[in-house]
C-alpha cells in the first residue's frame, strides 16, 4: 500500500508541557483525562478532528500531538485539566512546534534522543 502524498496529509503541531504534581502521572492516565476534558467542552463532533497523540511523557514533562485545525482547543482541554485519578495537577504549556525535533530543542531541553511511550 502507497503512502499517503505530503499534500494530502494532515499538518500537525506538537504541545510541549509540564505537569506540576505531587505524584507521578502515569502516561495512559494524562492522555485518558485530556480527552475526556475535550470531549466534555467540545463534544463528539468537534473534538473528533483534534487526532492527539502522546509523544513523549516522563512523568513531568511531555510532548502531545495534534492536528493544527484543533490546536486551540487542546490546549484549553490541556489546561482545564486539574485532577488525574485522586492528584491535583496543574499542567504548564511550555510552547507550541511544528516539528517535534524543534519543540525538544526549543522547550524541552536535555531531552534530545527520548523515545515516545507508545512506540517500543
Amino acid at each position: 500500500m502507497k503512502k499517503i502524498p505530503p499534500a494530502l496529509r494532515k499538518r500537525k503541531r506538537y504541545i510541549a508541557f509540564e505537569i506540576i504534581a505531587v505524584k507521578r502521572i502515569e502516561s495512559k492516565d494524562l492522555i485518558f483525562t485530556i480527552k475526556d476534558s475535550l470531549l466534555s467542552l467540545f463534544g463528539d463532533y468537534y473534538s473528533s478532528d483534534a487526532e492527539i497523540w502522546l509523544e513523549y511523557f516522563d512523568g513531568r514533562r511531555g510532548i502531545l500531538r495534534c492536528n493544527h485545525t484543533a490546536l486551540s482547543k487542546v490546549k484549553i482541554a490541556l489546561t482545564l485539566v486539574g485532577k488525574i485519578k485522586d492528584c491535583k495537577i496543574i499542567p504548564l504549556i511550555l510552547g507550541v512546534s511544528g516539528t517535534i525535533k524543534k519543540c525538544k530543542k526549543k522547550y524541552l531541553r536535555g531531552v534530545k534522543n527520548a523515545p515516545s511511550p507508545n512506540r517500543l
